[in-house]
Parts: C-alpha cells; structure tokens; sequence
C-alpha cells in the first residue's frame, strides 16, 4: 500500500513538472530544466547593446568628427572686453574639408580651429550659416583632411524611439568621446537661438554635455540623423535629456550652405499657442483646432496684413479676441509647430494665405512672409 503511495506521488510529480515545462516553454531533461529554472544563479548579464560593433563603429567615425575651439572679442556698452574662448564639436561631411557644426559654436568667433583626432590643429572658415536653424558650415584645407571618410548623412525622419542613438564630441574638451543611448523621442520642438522655433528635433538620452555642440548622433549604422545641440536642465541642474537638430534640416539647407550664404528663415511675427480644450473653456473658442494669436509684433507681416491677437487676460493667459489660424495655403494647422515646418519649406518674400477665424466668421488673408530678424524672440 506504501509503495502505491509513494509511486502515486512520483507520477504526480512528473505531471507537475511535465506541465512545468510546458509552460515556460523550456524542452529537455527533468534535470536540465531543474537546473536552468530554478538554480541557475549564473546567467549571462542582460546584453544591452553588441560592444564589439560600437567600438568598430567609434573606430571607424571618430576620425570624421572634430574639435573646434573659437576665440571671441567680448563687447560691451564700454567697448571691448576681454577675450572670450569657447569649444565645441563638429563632423566632415564632404571631400572639400566642409564639416557641420552648431551655429551658435562659432557665433561672433574672430578666429576659428579644428582640431582632428590625430592631434593636427587646421585654421577654419565660415562657409555658411542658418542662424534660425543653429547650423554653420565651416570650411578647412581639403588636403588636410585627406584619408579621412566624410560621414554618411542618414534621415532623421526615420529615427524612432528605442532605436540605438551615438553621440561623438569633446564634452568638456575631452575629444573624441562617446557616449551610447537611444532614440528617446521625435518630434519635440525647442526655441533656438535666434527665438524661432526648431522642429523635429530628436530627443536622446545618451549624454550630452557642454562642447558636445555641433557633434553628430548616429544610428547604429554610423549614419547622421542629428546634430547635438542642447539639453534640458532644471534648478537641480542637467537632467539627461538631450536634444539634436534633425539631419534632414541640415541637408535641405546644405546647397544654400555650400554657395556661402547666410540662410534666412520666413517670419509672420506672431505669438501663439495652440487650442485646446482648456482653451477653448477659458476663451470661449468653439473652433476644435488651430493656432490662437496671443500677440502681433510690431512692423512685423501679420501687424500689415492686419492679424490680432487677444493679448494677455487678468490671469496672465491669453486674452479674449485673438484670431484663431486655421490652415496655410491649404494646410490643416494644430501647433505653431506645423506652421514653422510649413515655413521652413518657403522663403522670404513668399505669400501665403492663411485661413482665420475672427469673431465666427471665417477669413482669408494673404501676407508676404519677410525674413527672420536675428535679434527677435517672437
């Protein structure tokens, strides 16, 4: 009777454990899968990316991307002060000795350098500049950087969150580092230097610190999708979140780039804010979407064509009486975002028709675009 027992509760045990496997999707021995399931304290490290391939990748990169060092005049109301030296980063794009940079790296430099990963230190020229985009295109010997490949350009608009993202520069004048992260977001929009909104940035959370300005974020196919150039801090301090200008902008420029031009970006002179649903409460706005006008700068495009925005209310929010934006020559509008990256695509001077409504009713009112002023925030 004992033994029955006994091998009742065998049989049992194979079932459980037959059932066992099943379930965890695990084939081969009862003894294996003991050993692998429940006592096994030796696993392998969660792998979090290929180490071998990142170093191949930063071996074969790094040489394409640079230092560059900036000496500025300081100026003031009393005249000139003393000098000012700043750093940052930069990548060749092309056999002509071009390389790509942040704008606001050699804003007011007198004198520029590079410095390669060899060590040689090469004099550099401005090419060309898109302050409203916070790119510059610098110029150096070409003989100089012969045997050293240009880096690929990718497309930001194909990044997407969770893909592997590079950032290569000298943060803190520590050249040629690397950090690894990835793709945190796409999309997002941060106001440049010049005040005008960039859009399609791409967001990292691979770090990005002072003198990475200028430097690349790559794919993990060693491709450009962006330019680092900002991050976002708190009263704490950095917060790990990173920002870089989208390639894309930059190739769309890059001919203008190239012809040593001064690129200027189409201004409106609005400020606004999109609608929403506690907007629309607070305002009184029946209209489900669009851009309301908070305020019209002075000379500016929308003040001639006649736009007005409904100022601040007593709470320090928008004011009652703003136009609302709906569309742009056809196109549907919900953020001042989709309005900026419809501009990117014209110029000053352009017209468009933009849709409104005022009081109900329902307008349609053309301006002549000017340029983007250098030293307007709005």
């Amino acid at each position: 009777m004992e033994n029955a027992k006994s091998g009742s509760r065998l049989q049992s045990r194979l079932v459980s454990l037959i059932l066992l496997m099943m379930l965890v999707g695990i084939s081969g021995t009862a003894g294996a899968v003991i050993s692998g399931v429940f006592f096994n304290t030796a696993s392998a490290a969660p792998v979090l990316y290929n180490e071998e391939a990142v170093s191949a990748l930063y071996e074969k990169v790094s040489p394409s991307v640079v230092e560059i060092t900036v000496v500025q005049a300081a100026t003031s109301r009393f005249g000139s002060g003393p000098v000012v030296r700043g750093q940052g980063s930069g990548f060749l794009v092309d056999a002509e000795g071009r390389i790509l940079t942040n704008y606001h790296v050699v804003q007011g430099a007198t004198q520029i350098r590079v410095i390669l990963s060899d060590g040689r230190t090469l004099d550099a020229q401005i090419a060309g500049t898109s302050p409203a985009d916070d790119i510059a295109l610098l110029k150096v010997d070409p003989q100089a950087m012969k045997g050293i490949a240009p880096l690929p350009l990718g497309d930001s608009s194909a990044a997407k969150p969770g893909q592997m993202a590079i950032a290569l520069g000298s943060p803190f004048g520590l050249e040629n580092s690397i950090t690894v992260g990835v793709v945190s977001g796409v999309n997002r929009s941060r106001a440049g230097i010049t005040g005008r909104t960039i859009t399609g940035m791409v967001q990292t959370d691979a770090s990005i610190n002072p003198g990475n300005s200028g430097g690349p974020l790559l794919n993990s196919r060693g491709e450009v999708i962006g330019i680092n150039t900002a991050i976002e801090t708190s009263a704490s301090g950095a917060t790990g979140v990173g920002f870089a200008i989208p390639v894309n902008t930059a190739k769309n420029i890059l001919a203008q780039l190239l012809n040593n031009t001064t690129v200027k970006r189409p201004w409106l002179g609005i400020s606004g804010v999109a609608i929403s649903p506690d907007l629309s409460d607070q305002l009184g706005i029946t209209t489900p979407r669009g851009i309301y006008i908070v305020a019209v700068a002075a000379g500016s495009p929308a003040e001639q064509a006649g736009l007005r925005g409904g100022g601040s209310g007593a709470d320090g929010g928008p004011g009652t009486g703003g136009d609302i934006i709906t569309a742009a020559d056809g196109r549907l509008l919900r953020a001042v975002e989709d309005l900026v990256a419809y501009f990117n695509s014209l110029r000053p001077g352009d017209t468009v028709s933009l849709t409104l409504i005022r009081n109900g009713q329902t307008l349609q009112v053309r301006v002549v675009l000017a340029e983007w002023p250098d030293t307007l925030g709005g």
